[in-house]
């Protein structure tokens, strides 16, 4: 195997771990962030009023509910979202495939 191609699987292997990191960021962010929002207002509750655990609990429950209310009633926020994180797979599928093409050459020689 030429070093052309050699070079060319590799950084196409490197291209294809950043871009899986990417998307695997993005959508954790997106699942963890209410779980933070409801986190951070049970520790708000709990530290700053001296309410109990579960009182605070219930609070940061139904403040959670209210926020995924309000961005349900945003009209393209979710499919905004959704659509930023399948626009980075198929940027990320580009890229790959790009890869593939400059390896075909490079090994044929």
């Amino acid at each position: 195997m030429k070093t052309e191609a050699i070079l060319a699987k590799v950084f196409k292997f490197i291209t294809f771990v950043v871009f899986t990191f990417m998307m695997l960021v993005y959508f954790g962010v997106l699942l963890v962030l209410p779980l933070d929002v409801m986190f951070q207002i049970i520790r708000l509750f709990e530290g700053l009023f001296g309410l109990p655990a579960v009182v605070a609990g219930g609070i940061g429950v139904a403040a959670l509910g209210y926020l995924a209310y309000t961005v349900y009633r945003l009209p393209r926020l979710h499919k905004t979202l959704l659509d930023i994180g399948m626009q980075l797979i198929y940027f990320g599928q580009d890229q790959i495939k790009r890869f593939d093409e400059m390896a075909q050459p490079a090994s044929k020689a």
